[in-house]
């Protein structure tokens, strides 16, 4: 039987088909190296002398629908080199299981679907598909240098419930991502993101955003001291509402049966801003000011509060500061007090707002990203793979292609 068009259609070097077999749900395809195409894999050479041979199953891509396995004869050599042992054959994974190209399309399937979605389309074991894809990550961050980076993002993201944290890094000023994830919150993990760079992409880094969190703080500025630090503007306002829910609070615990009634379900009124008030929002914001509750004057001063980003330098901004918090009402005064505090200890870092205008938005939507690929694979209990799997989801090896 002439088999030349089945080996067209494979398509694979230095072998041809001698037998084929379909079963129900497999096919199974018998090759044997072509007479002086046996390869050594030390030194390359070719010779048509072995001393033995054995067969080896190999999976490759489906056809028609079908599993497919490739039953190879493999010679064992003795060559020139002095080498013993079994000849090479490229198109092979190197534990010789998997052609490269199926690893190939069960990378793809992983890098667009959950593992068992992706182990159920190519029929192999989910722990297979796994292992596949992680090695795959692997050497694909090892081969693929991070890119330029000028404005950076420094946040954290939980992963897993009892305050368990990823590190995370993202290029703010290109379109790379996430560049880097470690686990905790610690100086150490931010760290080790710097330890990867080379000077020239230290020196590099202009402007970090972040949050006000020491322990990133001192990691900046040991390992970027000619950077400058920008506090994220969308941090900042996250720390002023919690001030006027706390408020809230309080206020609940203290008023009378008629007064909590009013006062429920005020919170995300609070929160919003004004411009996004529908009609039943204004009402209610009408319902405290008329019982003359200090939340209606709370949400006043925090709609105040945004005209400090649209100012135009640091000493506007430090100006109106000093001037918003004196007009508070003692009774907002101590609200709003460690808020003021931690203005004042982190004012350096917010003034610089006004120079570079740089916030940590992009490192919000991708972390949006990074959620939904949890909640996709129902978490991950393999850490370093969850790290992998961000970095290519959401950050800088999204562009990498492997070399199968």
């Amino acid at each position: 039987m002439d088999f030349k068009l089945i080996e067209q259609l494979l398509n694979l070097p230095r072998v041809h088909v001698s037998r084929i077999e379909f079963g129900e749900d497999e096919v199974n395809i018998w090759l044997n190296v072509s007479s002086g195409q046996h390869k050594c894999p030390r030194c390359g050479k070719f010779t048509s002398t072995v001393t033995e041979e054995r067969t080896v199953t190999v999976r490759d891509l489906p056809i028609f629908g079908k599993r497919c396995y490739l039953q190879i004869r493999k010679g064992r050599l003795h060559c020139e080199c002095s080498y013993r042992g079994y000849e090479a054959l490229d198109f092979v994974d190197p534990h010789q299981r998997q052609t490269n190209r199926f690893n190939e399309f069960l990378f793809s399937l992983c890098d667009h679907m959950t593992i068992m979605d992706a182990s159920d389309l190519a029929f192999v074991d989910w722990k297979k598909a796994y292992r596949t894809d992680r090695q795959v990550l692997e050497l694909l961050k090892a081969d693929t240098p991070l890119p330029s980076m000028r404005v950076i993002g420094v946040d954290e993201i939980s992963f897993e419930k009892y305050h368990r944290y990823f590190t995370i890094v993202y290029d703010i000023s290109g379109d790379a991502g996430v560049l880097f994830v470690a686990k905790d919150r610690t100086s150490e993990s931010l760290n080790g993101f710097f330890e990867q760079l080379s000077p020239e992409q230290i020196k590099s880094i202009q402007v970090v955003s972040m949050d006000m969190w020491d322990p990133y703080i001192k990691s900046i500025r040991e390992n970027l001291p000619d950077a400058d630090i920008v506090f994220d503007r969308f941090h900042l306002k996250k720390h002023l509402n919690q001030c006027i829910d706390q408020l809230r609070r309080s206020l609940v615990a203290q008023a009378s049966t008629q007064e909590k009634r009013l006062i429920k379900d005020k919170r995300w009124v609070l929160l919003k801003k004004a411009v996004n008030h529908n009609e039943k929002d204004k009402k209610r914001l009408q319902e405290l000011k008329e019982i003359n509750s200090p939340l209606y004057e709370a949400y006043l001063a925090k709609e105040q509060f945004d005209q400090f980003w649209t100012l135009k330098s640091p000493s506007e901004a430090t100006i109106f500061l000093n001037d918003w918090f004196a007009e508070l009402s003692s009774s907002l005064a101590n609200a709003f007090e460690p808020f003021f505090k931690m203005i004042k200890k982190y004012i350096s870092g917010i003034l610089t707002y006004f120079k570079h205008g740089v916030t940590n938005a992009k490192a919000e939507g991708l972390n949006n990203k990074i959620k939904v690929l949890k909640r996709s694979a129902y978490g991950y209990r393999d850490q370093t793979y969850f790290q992998l799997k961000i970095l290519r989801r959401c950050g800088y090896l999204k562009y990498a292609k492997p070399a199968f």
